[in-house]
Parts: structure tokens; C-alpha cells; sequence
């Protein structure tokens, strides 16, 4: 009798080692996994939540990208700062509009309350502030940030990019 229980009892063991050791080795791989995850999650963009915050983050996209363009015809233009300036005039406000949006209607001026109504009403809540950096390098740093109230909180979407500093001298030498 004792043989018969003996075998049971090593296969008792040998099946928790077993079961212990697949769990050491999950244990181990997810750990192992864990960096992978967190580059995965921190790569992705974060969804917008509103149709505000979308509209904020394409007037961004649309100064960084005119000062791109400028930079590229002229390499010795560099953005200067502002402060926060409105997107469309506006007749109760006396801030001038932000330099990024003079001009844009098909008319080539600012966009009044006599433009289509709806974009004006959706554009009026916006504002546009730029801030640049000198770093070493030879690099200038160009922030666009444009603010808007959601909920009567205040909101900013931002977008930056650097830029290499040339002078007009160096540009006329280098062609």
C-alpha cells in the first residue's frame, strides 16, 4: 500500500513545482512586458474631448505650420512673441488680431461678425499667444498656444517646434 500512495504523492508535488514554475515565469514575462506597455500608452496621442479642443488644436497646427512656411522662404525670420491675441475682430474687443489670422478671409481680411456667423461665433472664443526660447545649439524654440473657456474654465492647447537660427549673412553665403 504504501507504493501505491508514494507515486500519488510525487505526482502531487511534481505537479505544484509545475504550477509554481508557470507562475514564476508568467510573473517574470509580465514584468518583462511592462516597459513595452507604458512606450505603447505614452505614444499615443490623447483624444480630444470636445469639438472645441479639436478646432483649438487645428488653429495650433495652422500658426506653427505659416511659421514653418515663412522660415522656409526666409531662413532668417524668426516669430517674435505676443501675447494672447484674438483669432477674429471683434467690435467689444480692442486687442488687435493675432498676426497668424490677419487676412484669412477670401476677401484677404480679418473675419468679422459680418462673415458667415457661425464661423465667427466658433472662432470668437479663441485666442493666440506665442512664446520663443534661444537655446544653445543655434535652435529657437517657438510655442504656439491658443486659449479658449470650456465650462468656464480656462483651456489651452499648445503645439511647439524648434527652429534652426540662421541670419540673412549666413543664408547668402551658404548659397
Amino acid at each position: 500500500m504504501e507504493n501505491t500512495t508514494e507515486p500519488n504523492k510525487q505526482q502531487k508535488q511534481k505537479h505544484s513545482a509545475n504550477i509554481l514554475e508557470l507562475l514564476l515565469a508568467l510573473s517574470i514575462l509580465s514584468v518583462s512586458m511592462y516597459p513595452l506597455v507604458y512606450i505603447f500608452r505614452i505614444s499615443q496621442t490623447p483624444r480630444q474631448k470636445t469639438q472645441t479642443e479639436y478646432l483649438a488644436t487645428l488653429l495650433a497646427h495652422h500658426v506653427i505650420e505659416t511659421i514653418v512656411a515663412r522660415k522656409s522662404i526666409d531662413p532668417a525670420f524668426l516669430p517674435l512673441m505676443s501675447d494672447a491675441e484674438p483669432v477674429v475682430q471683434s467690435a467689444d474687443s480692442v486687442a488687435p488680431v493675432s498676426h497668424y489670422f490677419k487676412g484669412i478671409c477670401e476677401t484677404g481680411e480679418n473675419i468679422t461678425e459680418n462673415d458667415p456667423a457661425q464661423l465667427f461665433w466658433h472662432l470668437k472664443q479663441f485666442n493666440c499667444q506665442i512664446n520663443t526660447y534661444y537655446l544653445e545649439g543655434d535652435l529657437y524654440k517657438v510655442i504656439v498656444y491658443i486659449s479658449y473657456q470650456n465650462e468656464g474654465r480656462n483651456m489651452r492647447v499648445f503645439f511647439e517646434r524648434l527652429l534652426p537660427q540662421r541670419d540673412s549673412n549666413k543664408a547668402e553665403e551658404d548659397e
